[in-house]
């Protein structure tokens, strides 16, 4: 990866508006939704949640159709690079429909800019997205997955997932995690006999395919002893834990600014 001193002139300016400007004054207040490994009860990783209503009115602003997907990219890295090298940052990109073409280029300056190490980072893709038949949209994804960066299907249950999509892009090793959405779980009380053997034929299926799975939405401790008998790894929710102002989530599980120094 090139150092700061090997970039082009507009990534080099774009470093110097990382590295000048807090990521909380910039991105509208951005919160972090604490991520737990469900066996053990561990914090395994955070969700970014940004405005992206705000984000994507600055986007038709600039008029730049990739504007969006800097930005969180950018607010992403350097965030991430306060937390502890434990804990993996999921940025959600599924908010958006077709990546620009210089996404790797906008990850590996704002790597560079941050010193963080590529595998401290999750992308969220929706199903819009991975379903497209661009090679271009694949030999980026491949390259995102060959730097250590985590590739998650989001938003399962949400609507209607196609089982050939999920299959194909498992098998093709482009994904590193599948990531139930909240619908799916809300509708787990409300169609009692119907949602629990789907979320559980997702989640082995996640575990065939040696694909994390995790869970979005795990508000009540029954929601919370049902993935966790099932093998679900991963979740975030009110039973688990609320999202908080980055300072906040850094204070509550005990990482302060040292966190930052070793990113």
């Amino acid at each position: 990866m090139k150092t700061a001193h090997g970039l082009t002139g507009s990534s080099r300016r774009r470093l110097t508006r990382l590295t000048s400007a807090s990521s909380e004054d910039r991105f509208l207040s951005p919160m972090l939704a604490p991520r737990f490994a469900l066996d053990t009860k561990t914090l395994s990783g955070a969700d970014l949640h940004l405005d992206i209503a705000g984000l994507t009115a600055r986007s038709a602003r600039r008029k730049r159709r990739d504007a969006l997907w800097a930005s969180i990219v950018e607010s992403g890295c350097s965030i991430a690079a306060r937390l502890p090298p434990h804990c993996r940052l999921a940025l959600p990109l599924d908010s958006v429909e077709t990546p620009p073409d210089d996404l790797i280029l906008h990850l590996a300056t704002s790597l560079t800019a941050t010193k963080l190490d590529a595998s401290r980072l999750e992308l969220e893709f929706g199903e819009n997205t991975l379903a497209s038949e661009n090679d271009t949209l694949f030999y980026a994804l491949a390259a995102l997955h060959d730097l250590g960066v985590g590739l998650v299907f989001a938003g399962l249950g949400a609507g209607v997932t196609s089982l050939t999509l999920l299959r194909d892009r498992a098998f093709t090793g482009l994904l590193s995690a599948l990531k139930l959405d909240r619908q799916i779980l809300l509708r787990l009380h409300t169609v009692a006999e119907a949602e629990p053997p789907l979320i559980r034929a997702i989640v082995r299926f996640g575990a065939d395919f040696g694909l994390t799975t995790r869970a979005d939405g795990v508000d009540c401790p029954e929601t919370l002893a049902f993935l966790t008998d099932i093998g679900c790894a991963e979740g975030r929710g009110a039973a688990l834990g609320r999202a908080e102002t980055v300072s906040r989530f850094l204070s509550t599980h005990g990482f302060g600014d040292k966190a930052h120094d070793e990113g």
